[in-house]
């Protein structure tokens, strides 16, 4: 079997996983005009639990300073989908990036013509099954930081494992406030930041289940 996933942040990233693990010898392939997966910006990386309870070890390469202990309430999503697109690849999963389609409907399945940057320009893919994620539909719309300290009037942060603390307010609002510094400040569009993570994860799950 042949299936292409449009897109490669967590929720794809999950939901090819899941497909390799109930069938190995799935031909999968994921397509993204996105230059690489994870590393170019940043999305809410808060956790309600340990990491391994959400996201099985299997699923992850080396995350090196990044990976999280039982304590930590937070980890840094850029690497978490780079390293979780890694294994992919180990696993044999196949990449398309900076990379657009055109799809057209066959007699057994779809029709998948690649357009980019990538080794695969011009070519057709034949696939049973298509995987898109439903568009983001919230109008929420919020402010992150990375910073080097907890500040005052937080509500929504964690703690990574490389000591940096993980941060978001409504973007409506003032920023917290403390004696540090903001090492990075982030945009994200979404209900919750601190079931972003979770969410995704959940979502990836339901699109598998389609396969």
């Amino acid at each position: 079997m042949k299936i292409a996933i449009i897109g490669i942040e967590l929720s794809q990233l999950v939901c090819a996983h899941i497909i390799l693990d109930k069938h190995p010898d799935t031909e999968v392939h994921l397509i993204s005009e996105r230059a690489e997966a994870g590393l170019i910006g940043e999305l809410p990386g808060l956790i309600t639990q340990p990491l391994s309870n959400i996201i099985t070890n299997q699923w992850i390469g080396d995350l090196g300073s990044q990976t999280p202990t039982s304590s930590d309430t937070a980890v840094r999503r850029s690497w978490l989908e780079k390293a979780m697109a890694t294994k992919l690849v180990e696993r044999g999963a196949n990449l398309h990036l900076r990379t657009t389609t055109q799809q057209d409907k066959t007699k057994s399945g779809e029709s998948i013509t690649l357009y980019g940057a990538g080794y695969s320009s011009g070519s057709t893919l034949l696939v049973e099954k298509v995987i898109t994620k439903p568009e983001n539909k919230s109008s929420s719309y919020w402010k992150g930081g990375v910073h080097n300290e907890e500040l005052n009037s937080s509500d929504y942060e964690g703690h990574r494992p490389d000591g940096l603390v993980e941060i978001w307010w409504p973007a409506e609002q003032e920023p917290p406030r403390g004696d540090g510094k903001w090492l990075q400040l982030m945009d994200w569009v979404g209900e919750d930041p601190a079931l972003s993570l979770e969410q995704e994860v959940e979502l990836g799950q339901s699109l598998a289940s389609i396969a």
